[in-house]
């Protein structure tokens, strides 16, 4: 390595061109070696260094560059020309990001060191090149020294001084990268990639990435972002507006406590309703009032589980004017119909106002609509206007109209349609807040924050009506930060065919990995299909498997013979979809902890298998299967006319089949046969999962004693949370948790004592213990088992797992 260092073949800024090269193929691994032949023969750009007790200082020639350590594991790295860093004042990061953390500094002829009790830092003195290490000093990851570390070029356009950001990260050949947001590429793995980050239908940008090193970055801007590692060894991160640099790095190992990290510094994600985690029926568009009652009235007729209809756009006399037209003549009666029969509704609310309404004319005497920026079009819906979502009273303003409109008649949550914001020409156009005029002057900068912006303004509104019902909001958009407004995200108007599905699953997977917990999909697809059609009902049927497992079940579509119920589909599809649709809803009482834990303990419910098997190299680009919660891994089918998938199943543990019972060891690939009625579904070893009774809505059957399913192989733990389902006394701790433990080697289950309390608990709850085998406790159906009354005091319980046996399937 060093002869052809110091060969003619490595000479002038060629040098450093080489040295990435040495990295990407592994002949230099020693960052340090790395530093030092990059230094050679060039001249120090710090200037000085200082340290106060919130940060360190240092001054470049060109620009000043800020490190500010946030906690053990996390650093804010900011850099601006000149000799200031602009304030901070992003409203997606809270203010309580950074709270003074203890660090060390030093200083040595070559570097400056910066020692945090679980992250080292090293800036280069000669580079100016940040190098991030372990505490044991393992290299994580370093800013490259080729072509620069980071850079900032002025650029025209808009009000104030702003510049072209970047920043350069030297890469290893085995890096993975996830998250980044939601898109359509079909990847896990978002290595050797170069893409826009700016929002569009079907692409949601977050400029948040997980790497398989054990770390993550949230670059905070909000402007058109690129990410460019079509050079494998260097990754560029380059915002097209800027006053400054500006991001957060973080350290794990773990992607759980990288995602913790990212939630401490945006916000975490509040408990939805209970109800938001049945299941969703949504077309484009119910026309009337009588359709939408006479479809809910059908669904509880044939006894098919749901909890939430939506009603789409098309409800207004004109986009944004927030008065029901003549084809629903008393909105509070339908409203009131669907809650005596326990169900919700949903109503579709846009960011444009077209002329003819008094909310349009309020909106314009305020001055509250966006001015146009350069890339205009012709408006889908003419004369539309999008209200000024960075404008406090415009927010204000926006929710009060929703208000006296949809929540003071009981609606109760809002599908936020085209949050990039978008109409229907933004595809081919750009972004509207391109070049256009905000309340925070220049929308360029800010253009991808307007989802968090907009669903900000329901969920502060709603907070400050009420504690008792809960916030939920679907946008087709999001950002850094959106997961503390209760909005979850979908994927946006989609493809109807088996390729669309495939790509859905890696994307809600990246989308999950960019710390937002909450994603759906538009289950068949948006754009076609007819329900009377063959071909279309397998594929219809495939994805209704696949979003039976996704944090948020929702059906929608617009469907050439304008149907999309279950019915629909025809006998057959209706038996299959209907025992999903069951089956989703036994697993509430594990799918709702899951929720307990996103919000308390910034868990992440969809995973990718990246997040519980990094150590199992197989698993890392896996794009076809995650894992729902600790327990479950989903295996969806995604092929046409498919008799058979494979499988891998995670090493180092082994796995149960969901549908019979068998155990198999991990570490291997297997054939499941896949009849349209089966979706490979596994359970891993040591899990306690916990069931609940056959129902036809959320809640419908509270006392009801729970199914405790217990996979032997492994010792395991669950902790079993309840609270109220309703309101946000979550907040003042009221709630409830359950711990179990499973001793594999006695066979003995422990449910320690109860742990809090809440208003309207059961004091006392029975379970029906299952100890799974093959052909025992599988299935949808409920298993016999053995029955307990837990009364909150601990109780232990040796199991037989020969004497339990299944009723019949």
């Amino acid at each position: 390595m060093q002869d052809w260092w110091e060969s003619d073949i490595c000479v002038g800024w060629f040098r450093r061109v080489c040295l990435y090269v040495l990295i990407a193929f592994g002949i230099i691994t020693d960052p340090h070696v790395s530093a030092a032949l990059s230094r050679e023969n060039t001249v120090p750009i710090v200037q000085s260094a200082s340290a106060d007790s919130s940060a360190v200082l240092i001054h470049l020639s060109g620009g000043t560059l800020r490190i500010e350590p946030c906690a053990a594991n996390i650093v804010r790295v900011s850099y601006a020309v000149g000799n200031s860093i602009p304030a901070a004042g992003d409203p997606e990061i809270l203010e309580s990001a950074c709270p003074v953390t203890a660090f060390h500094m030093s200083q040595t002829d070559h570097e400056i060191l910066i020692d945090l009790q679980d992250l080292h830092l090293s800036v280069d003195r000669y580079s100016g090149a940040i190098h991030y290490y372990d505490a044991a000093n393992h290299a994580l990851v370093s800013e490259s020294d080729w072509p620069y570390p980071r850079s900032m070029q002025s650029v025209t356009g808009g009000s104030g001084n702003y510049y072209q950001a970047s920043t350069w990260f030297a890469l290893t050949p085995e890096e993975r990268f996830y998250g980044l947001g939601q898109h359509q590429n079909g990847l896990l793995n978002q290595r050797n990639l170069e893409m826009e980050l700016s929002q569009d239908n079907t692409n949601i940008s977050i400029p948040f990435f997980l790497s398989s090193k054990g770390y993550g970055i949230l670059w905070d801007n909000a402007s058109a972002t690129r990410w460019n590692n079509r050079f494998q060894p260097v990754l560029e991160i380059q915002s097209s507006f800027a006053k400054s640099i500006d991001y957060f790095f973080i350290f794990g190992p773990k992607f759980d406590r990288i995602i913790g990290g990212y939630r401490r510094l945006t916000g975490a994600a509040p408990m939805l309703p209970l109800w938001a985690y049945g299941y969703w029926q949504s077309k484009l568009a119910y026309s009337s009032q009588s359709e939408l009652l006479e479809v809910a009235a059908k669904y509880r007729e044939l006894h098919i589980p749901i909890d939430n209809i939506v009603l789409d756009a098309g409800w207004e006399t004109v986009l944004g004017s927030r008065v029901f037209n003549k084809n629903f003549p008393d909105p509070q009666a339908m409203i009131q119909t669907l809650h005596d029969e326990h169900m919700h509704i949903m109503a579709s609310v846009w960011p444009f106002f077209q002329p003819g309404s008094e909310t349009f004319d309020e909106m314009a005497t305020e001055k509250f609509f966006v001015d146009e920026g350069k890339d205009q079009y012709p408006a889908y819906y003419p004369g539309a206007r999008l209200y000024d979502a960075y404008n406090s009273k415009a927010r204000k303003l926006y929710w009060k109209q929703i208000k006296s409109s949809l929540f003071d008649r009981g609606v109760d949550a809002f599908w936020m349609d085209s949050t990039e914001p978008a109409d229907l020409y933004a595809e081919e156009q750009g972004s509207i807040l391109n070049g256009s005029t905000t309340a925070d002057a220049d929308g360029s900068p800010i253009a991808n924050a307007y989802p968090f912006m907009t669903t900000k303004a329901i969920y502060d509104g709603q907070r400050r009506v009420t504690d008792k019902q809960r916030v939920f909001i679907l946008s087709r958009s999001g950002f850094l930060g959106m997961q503390r407004n209760s909005a979850a995200a979908w994927s946006g108007d989609i493809a109807t065919n088996f390729e669309t599905l495939r790509r859905e699953i890696p994307a809600g997977l990246n989308y999950s990995m960019s710390g937002l917990p909450y994603w759906t999909t538009d289950v068949g697809g948006f754009l076609g299909g007819n329900t009377d059609d063959p071909s279309y009902r397998e594929l219809f049927v495939r994805w209704f498997e696949y979003g039976a497992f996704c944090p948020i079940f929702r059906v929608h579509g617009t469907r050439t013979n304008n149907q999309n119920e279950l019915w629909s589909y025809g006998r057959q599809a209706q038996e299959i979809l209907t025992f999903y649709d069951r089956l989703h809803y036994r697993l509430l009482p594990y799918t709702y902890t899951l929720a307990a834990r996103t919000t308390l303990e910034s868990y992440t419910p969809m995973r990718a298998l990246a997040f519980d098997f990094a150590d199992d190299p197989n698993s890392l680009d896996i794009n076809d299967e995650f894992m729902l919660g600790p327990s479950l891994m989903v295996a969806p089918v995604t092929e046409a006319g498919a008799v058979n998938r494979s499988v891998y199943l995670p090493a180092n543990t082994s796995w149960y089949d969901f549908w019979t019972g068998g155990r198999l060891q991990g570490g291997q690939r297997v054939l499941r046969r896949t009849p349209l009625s089966i979706m490979p579904l596994y359970v891993r070893a040591g899990s306690i999962l916990p069931l609940g009774p056959e129902v036809q809505y959320a809640g419908e059957k509270p006392d009801a004693p729970l199914e405790l399913r217990i996979y032997p192989g492994h010792d395991g733990v669950l902790r079993l949370y309840e609270d109220d389902g309703t309101t946000y006394g979550y907040e003042k701790k009221q709630y409830t948790w359950i711990p179990m433990q499973w001793d594999d080697h006695t066979k003995t289950l422990t449910i320690s004592e109860r742990v809090g309390s809440f208003p309207g608990e059961h004091a006392a709850r029975k379970f029906n213990i299952v100890v799974v085998g093959s052909g025992r406790g599988v299935g949808e159906k409920e298993a016999a088992g053995r029955p307990v009354t837990y009364d909150g005091t601990a109780l232990t319980l040796h199991l037989a797992a020969s004497r339990q046996k299944s009723k019949p399937q």
